[in-house]
C-alpha cells in the first residue's frame, strides 16, 4: 500500500526525534559518566592521629574527596598507608603536600591537601605521598612539661640573681641614697644655669 506525503514527513520526523533523543542520552550519559570518574592516591604516614574511613579529604580548604582505606604497610609497619578518592579535576603535582588536621579543637579528623605547583609535573594516580603526621598528644605534654620544667629553673635563677642584687645593695643603701641626692641637686643647678643664661645670656662674655 502506498503512503501518503504526510505519512512518509511524520515517519521521518518520528524517526529523527528518536534518533536524537538516543543522542541527548548518550550524550548526558557520557558527561555523567566522566563526572563520575575517581583516582585514588595513597597517603603515607607515621602517624594518623584518630583518622577513619570515610573521613573527608581537603585541597585548599574545598572538600574534593574521601579517605577510602587505612592499612598498615605489610613489610614495614612503621608506616600506614592512607587510601584516599578524588575527583579526576582535582590534580595533584609531583610536590604536593598532605597533612593531617581537626576540625575545630576535637573535632572530625581530616586530610588536607596542597595540590603542589604548576610547574611541577602532574601526579600520576595511584602514587604514593609522603604526609606530615600531626604531633601525638603524648609528645605534646612531653613538650609542656620540658618547657613548663625549664620555666621554673629561669624562676630559680631569677630568685637566686634578685637575692644577690639585694645583698649588694643592702650594704650600700646611704652611698646610693647620698649619690642620688648629689645628682638631683646637680640637676637642680644645671636648670638654674640654664634659666640664669637664657635671660642674661651675657653673663658667658664676663670674665673672671
Amino acid at each position: 500500500m502506498p503512503y501518503t506525503s504526510n505519512e512518509v514527513k511524520s515517519g521521518i520526523f518520528v524517526t529523527c526525534s528518536i534518533a536524537l533523543l538516543f543522542g541527548l542520552i548518550l550524550v548526558v550519559g557520557k558527561f555523567a559518566l566522566a563526572k563520575n570518574i575517581y583516582y585514588t592516591y595513597r597517603l603515607r604516614f607515621e602517624y594518623v592521629s584518630g583518622l577513619e574511613k570515610n573521613s573527608p579529604v581537603y585541597a585548599a580548604g574545598h572538600k574534593v574527596g574521601k579517605v577510602d582505606e587505612i592499612a598498615m604497610v605489610a613489610d614495614n609497619q612503621k608506616w600506614i598507608l592512607v587510601t584516599v578518592r578524588l575527583p579526576q579535576n582535582v590534580l595533584l603535582h609531583e610536590d604536593c603536600a598532605a597533612f593531617i588536621d581537626t576540625l575545630g579543637l576535637m573535632g572530625e579528623k581530616f586530610i588536607e591537601l596542597n595540590p603542589g605547583t604548576l610547574k611541577s609535573p602532574v601526579l600520576k594516580p595511584e602514587s604514593i605521598i609522603d604526609g606530615t603526621a600531626p604531633i601525638a598528644m603524648h609528645q605534646m605534654v612531653q613538650k609542656m612539661n620540658l618547657l613548663a620544667g625549664r620555666v621554673d629553673e629561669l624562676t630559680v635563677s631569677l630568685n637566686v640573681m634578685a637575692s644577690h642584687i639585694n645583698t649588694l645593695l643592702e650594704g650600700h643603701v646611704k652611698e646610693i641614697g647620698t649619690m642620688f641626692a648629689n645628682f638631683e641637686q646637680t640637676s637642680a643647678n644645671l636648670r638654674d644655669l640654664s634659666e640664669n643664661l637664657k635671660w642674661h645670656p651675657w653673663r658667658l662674655l664676663r670674665k673672671g
